[in-house]
């Protein structure tokens, strides 16, 4: 396995940026925007991770970023999570790698372990640096953070054995140490934590610099937050990771290869090598998902039996039916039936001048793509409030609904098999004149009328 690279900085930013699952946007939070949206390991609840949270009625219960609702009616439940608790965790000098706007002001990063009430709620970014000054990105001693549903004092997640290798790149060239891919197994229950330190040699022959990411990997324990096994240098940089729910496979796509590794004795299985690849690799890699029972491994065109090291290729891939094009969220049906994909109706990906990649869309449009057949179900998610507005995605765990949550606050959930809508509710905040945010809640579809006349002025 190669992973030392002679070569301009600007691909190696660049191979670094994609590694990284970068998402940014210019537009303003909405205290209503759903950023984030998971069913419950049991089905009974969805729980939603948005920009609210700025209140400080602590003692409002439906007041927050993070918000618990019943699947099956669509009740809100429990709200919860401050600004006050990212910052409690995050501050300002800690980040998502990448993201044009440093810092982490908003709950889109939410992962549940357990069930409710019982459980935690997690917050995992994809990626995580210390900014140190203006310039200087450095590694965290830190994943993220926790909190319960009792409103517990939020906590972080440690890593330990940061402190062991490091990176020997000079800050001031803009190549840097960082913690990510993060990926969490669908159940929450385990973790894959990528480690990346940079490294820096000289050749001998012409005295030219090269430069390498060395990636280690950590599989983390999320009931104990306790690192259970490491696996050192699995590949010089990591653009997508997945994890079963034992927590005992993980499949990486990196600079070098695409390969599962078996936990339990460090078995690789190579399904493809990119001996010569600087940037791009051959086939799209928006996702790397197991089967329940961790035996397939899915990514966007292909489901890989991993015992017998067939592939087999999905029909939209195989120009059988209309293939789905640039695509920003994607999720798998346990019972690997169909996928639930968001694709912006018009989008475009360009490099700015941070050599950063950057989407641009409009009017996202959410789709179930049959894996047997490549048959297309467009669900109707076509409210003037949600048009132009970036939209993610879950399937519970019986594969019979789909949830969707949008910027905007639009949520609803779908019959999977139909693709009917089952029911239909919107996260409300409104700003008050004193600065603070309340959220209001129906009981009763469609009615917002109970609401306190002072709570619908318009927000300054």
């Amino acid at each position: 396995m190669g992973g030392k690279s002679y070569m301009r900085f600007s691909k190696l930013f660049k191979t670094a940026a994609l590694s990284l699952a970068v998402s940014s946007g210019t537009a303003l939070a909405s205290e209503a925007d759903i950023y984030s949206i998971h069913f419950s390991e049991d089905g009974k609840h969805l729980i939603t991770g948005g920009a609210g949270g700025f209140t400080l009625a602590a003692t409002e219960k439906h007041s927050g970023g993070i918000k618990v609702w019943n699947s099956e009616t669509g009740t809100l439940v429990e709200a919860l999570g401050q600004r006050s608790d990212l910052d409690q965790i995050f501050g300002d000098q800690y980040g998502r790698v990448g993201n044009r706007r440093w810092g982490i002001s908003n709950f889109k990063d939410v992962v549940l372990t357990g069930t409710y009430p019982d459980g935690k709620v997690l917050l995992l970014p994809s990626s995580l640096g210390h900014m140190v000054g203006h310039q200087e990105i450095q590694m965290p001693d830190f994943i993220g953070g926790y909190m319960d549903f009792s409103g517990k004092q939020p906590a972080r997640i440690e890593l330990a054995g940061l402190s062991g290798e490091k990176g020997n790149c000079d800050p001031s060239s803009g190549y840097y140490d960082y913690v990510g891919p993060i990926v969490a197994s669908d159940n929450g229950r385990y973790a894959a934590v990528i480690v990346n330190t940079c490294h820096a040699t000289t050749r001998a022959d012409d005295s030219q610099t090269g430069f390498e990411y060395r990636s280690d990997l950590h599989i983390m324990d999320l009931a104990r937050f306790k690192v259970i096994q490491s696996v050192k240098h699995i590949d010089a940089g990591i653009y997508a990771l997945g994890i079963t729910d034992r927590g005992d496979r993980v499949a990486f796509v990196g600079r070098d290869q695409f390969a599962v590794i078996d936990m339990e004795n460090g078995q690789r299985r190579v399904v493809e090598s990119y001996p010569d690849s600087e940037f791009m690799i051959p086939r799209q890699f928006s996702t790397l998902q197991f089967s329940t029972d961790g035996s397939k491994l899915i990514s966007l065109r292909n489901i890989y039996d991993i015992e017998t090291g067939n592939e087999q290729t999905l029909k939209w891939a195989e120009g059988e039916a209309e293939k789905p094009r640039r695509i920003s969220s994607v999720k798998i049906a346990p019972d690997l039936s169909f996928f639930a994909i968001v694709v912006p109706k018009r989008s475009m990906i360009v490099f700015g001048e941070d050599g950063l990649p950057h989407s641009y869309g409009k009017a996202d449009k959410v789709m179930l793509l049959d894996t047997q057949t490549g048959k297309r179900t467009e669900l109707e998610v076509t409210e003037s409030m949600s048009e132009g507005k970036r939209c993610v995605t879950d399937i519970s765990p019986d594969s019979e609904r789909v949830a969707v949550g949008c910027k905007g606050g639009l949520l609803r959930v779908y019959d999977a098999r139909s693709g009917e809508l089952i029911w239909n509710k919107r996260n409300i905040g409104q700003k008050r004149d004193n600065g603070l945010m309340q959220v209001g809640y129906d009981r009763m579809d469609g009615l917002y009328t109970l609401l306190d006349a002072a709570l619908l002025e318009p927000a300054l």
